[in-house]
């Protein structure tokens, strides 16, 4: 139970904060749309996995996805696909979780992570959702099958490089 610590709680409290913040100022400004959202959001997920521990980077993996939904960012008939959005954070952060310490870990997991993460997604809302046939009407389908394409795996690399970033600041000021 050591990544439930109080502080760890807190700080991943704080991140999902932001992402949240961010989501819903890409919902309602104009301008700040999937590609300063989603590198914000993912730059969350591997911040809060590595500062906060890999089941609390899960915990907020799982929460982003419900609460885009919730503040609007992601629309509502896209509210099916939610399941694979969070499953696709959780093989970004658990793939980072497993890499991250090992040499060159940082880097590998961001690139191996978004590119698993992109694959599912891409693979999910191209095939899957077709084949279960849930009502998703075929022209929001057309538009899911696209955002969930390379601007994913764009937005999680992009993301990943942000969080690496903070991360080599926050250690070189001594914060983590």
């Amino acid at each position: 139970m050591q990544d439930f610590k109080i502080d760890k709680v807190v700080k991943a409290a704080f991140l999902l904060a932001i992402a949240i913040v961010f989501q819903f100022l890409g919902r309602n400004i104009p301008g700040i749309n999937q590609f300063l959202v989603g590198p914000v959001v993912n730059a969350v997920l591997i911040l809060a996995t590595f500062i906060c521990g890999s089941r609390l980077g899960a915990l907020v993996a799982v929460l982003t996805p419900i609460l885009a939904w919730i503040v609007g960012q992601l629309a509502t008939a896209m509210a099916p696909f939610i399941p694979f959005i969070v499953v696709g954070n959780l093989i970004y952060i658990l793939t980072f979780s497993i890499l991250k310490n090992k040499k060159h870990g940082l880097y590998i997991g961001i690139i191996l992570g978004s590119f698993i993460k992109f694959a599912f997604l891409s693979f999910s809302a191209s095939n899957i959702l077709k084949a279960i046939d849930i009502g998703i009407p075929k022209k929001i389908l057309e538009k899911l099958a696209v955002s969930m394409g390379i601007p994913q795996l764009i937005t999680a690399l992009a993301g990943g490089i942000i969080a690496i970033i903070l991360i080599k600041l926050l250690y070189k000021r001594k914060a983590i």
